[in-house]
């Protein structure tokens, strides 16, 4: 066997064993946890009414036009949900998917750069982000938008870096693109193209794009994403066009109604979401070592860090979800002080770094043991015993870790893989048991139940005061709910001659009570942070 079949041979190896590594945190019990305000179950229920209506085109919540989002997530969640009804597993296995698809390219943009050692590495550690694995268990289109930037920038760079035929590599990147587009709007192209140009400025290489071969991506862009537009256009739905394009992109970007943060929001964030590797950055700089693939991998991750971070930090409009796309670059910058690490490369000043890491990675899950068993498991009695056996896993791993740094002259490697062992684990225990038993206090499901038990389906009910879009209650008594925004219009349905229900959340309860005195009630419960009373007029 020669050696490049060898190396094939070992590559396909490594790409089984981390999609399955990756399949189990992203898959297992990915059904478990119900949909939680506020986002999911708006995704859901527009899922629920698409296919109720067999519509394609365009979605709807609670009967009304939702056209915040792109059509890609809701194309694929009706196509998983065909193989098994619209629930919490189909609606998210697209995201499951997406991490999984991520894992895979980042494996194929790293090995021709720097080989297997620091390739595995670095779909490990994406996979392995907090909020990827998050992402990956949730309804939402920042790992989509994620993935496509991966797979864009991978074609692009097999053609300036690795030779490939610029026909395809440069079509392919197109694609990946327009999917991005047709995921989360114009930052589908603005990302990978952030990322592109900024590499090859830094490098000096401007001169080796074509006019050409960005037509070409330019026109597979279009072939995949213009479709969706165009036929929005042919229908005269030009509302639909001016929210997704103009108002959700131009107008969150200069002028936000919402989530307005200070510019070193996304600074902060990036330590956060890509815990735990993400502190590793530090130590990646300057040490790609004389390598020309390795010089070059880095430095691409640099110019991706600094561009995304930079161009969403202009933005007024802010949420930590929105940097996801530099998932892969840390993931492949962190991975080599790891690889330097475990082969014994590290010189000493960062090789004490990361001992110190280690220690202060033990003492955190020391904290959140203690932490967990001194002010969350009591406070919520149905999470008590995956609390505390939560709290047990963090209490062992944090030891392990600090007594691995203890006696790292004799087991150098024990700090590390009880690191690797106790995320792995903390993340299995929190998706098998802990997230799920949660339920109990975010999720609306248990007071929907009681709800359907008292409403009839079609008695009169409608909410009072709520987000527009505010759609748990109706994802899990599957009925559009109408809402109410007036007090005009609550006392004239309050005053209708037949019975009718009204929900209300506890921020407009003082308003409600105002307009209708004490009217009469029949639930009142906790969902996550909020509360949510049901009344009716008889």
């Amino acid at each position: 066997m020669s050696l490049a079949s060898t190396e094939s041979s070992q590559a396909r190896q490594d790409v089984v064993r981390l999609l399955a590594l990756a399949a189990l945190l992203f898959l297992v019990q990915l059904g478990a946890r119900d949909l939680w305000n506020p986002n999911e179950p708006v995704y859901g229920r527009a899922v629920a009414e698409m296919s109720e209506r067999g519509d394609w085109l365009i979605p709807t919540v609670n009967g009304l036009v939702f056209a915040e989002k792109p059509i890609l997530y809701f194309w694929m969640a009706r196509v998983t949900g065909a193989l098994g009804g619209v629930n919490e597993f189909t609606l998210r296995l697209p995201s499951a998917l997406s991490g999984l698809v991520g894992v895979l390219l980042i494996y194929l943009l790293v090995y021709p750069y720097a080989g297997r050692d620091r390739a595995r590495i670095s779909a490990f550690l994406f996979a392995t982000f907090y909020i990827v694995f998050w992402s990956a268990r949730s309804v939402q289109m920042d790992l989509l938008v994620t993935v496509t930037t991966l797979g864009a920038v991978v074609a692009a760079t097999r053609v300036l870096d690795h030779g490939a035929d610029p026909l395809r590599g440069w079509s392919i990147a197109g694609l990946a693109a327009g999917l991005g587009v047709l995921a989360k709007g114009p930052v589908g192209v603005i990302c990978p193209g952030l990322i592109v140009f900024g590499y090859l400025l830094a490098s000096r290489r401007l001169r080796e794009l074509r006019w050409k071969h960005l037509a070409l991506a330019a026109g597979a862009c279009l072939l995949v994403a213009a479709p969706w537009f165009a036929l929005l256009a042919i229908r005269g739905e030009w509302a639909v066009l001016h929210e997704v394009l103009v108002r959700q992109n131009l107008s969150r970007f200069l002028a936000p109604w919402d989530h307005q943060e200070p510019w070193w929001y996304f600074v902060k964030y990036l330590w956060i979401d890509m815990a735990p590797w993400a502190f590793l950055l530090p130590l990646a700089a300057g040490l790609a070592g004389r390598d020309s693939g390795e010089r070059r991998l880095d430095r691409l991750g640099w110019v991706w860090i600094a561009s995304i971070v930079l161009f969403f930090s202009l933005s007024a409009s802010k949420r930590s979800p929105y940097i996801l796309p530099v998932a892969p670059a840390v993931a492949a910058l962190a991975a080599v002080p790891v690889e330097r690490f475990i082969s014994g490369t590290m010189d000493r000043v960062r090789r004490g770094a990361v001992t110190a890491m280690l220690a202060v990675a033990g003492g955190s899950f020391v904290a959140l043991a203690i932490y967990l068993l001194a002010r969350v498991v009591d406070a919520y009695p149905a999470i008590e015993t995956a609390g505390r056996s939560l709290a047990v896993l963090a209490a062992v791993g944090g030891v392990t870790m600090l007594a691995g740094v203890l006696l790292r002259r004799r087991w150098p490697m024990a700090a590390p893989a009880a690191l690797v062992a106790t995320v792995i684990s903390v993340y299995l225990l929190a998706a098998i048991w802990a997230l799920p038993a949660a339920n109990a206090y975010k999720s609306s499901r248990p007071f929907c139940s009681k709800l359907q038990a008292l409403v009839g389906p079609d008695d009169p009910l409608r909410s009072y005061g709520f987000w527009r879009w505010r759609a748990s209650y109706a994802y899990y008594t599957d009925r559009s709910i109408e809402n109410i925004d007036s007090p005009v219009g609550l006392r004239g349905f309050w005053s209708r001659d037949e019975q009718v229900y009204l929900l209300v959340e506890r921020g407009m309860l003082e308003e409600v009570r105002e307009v209708l005195g004490e009217p009469n009630q029949l639930l009142g419960e906790p969902v996550g942070s909020n509360e949510i009373y049901l009344f009716t007029n008889r």
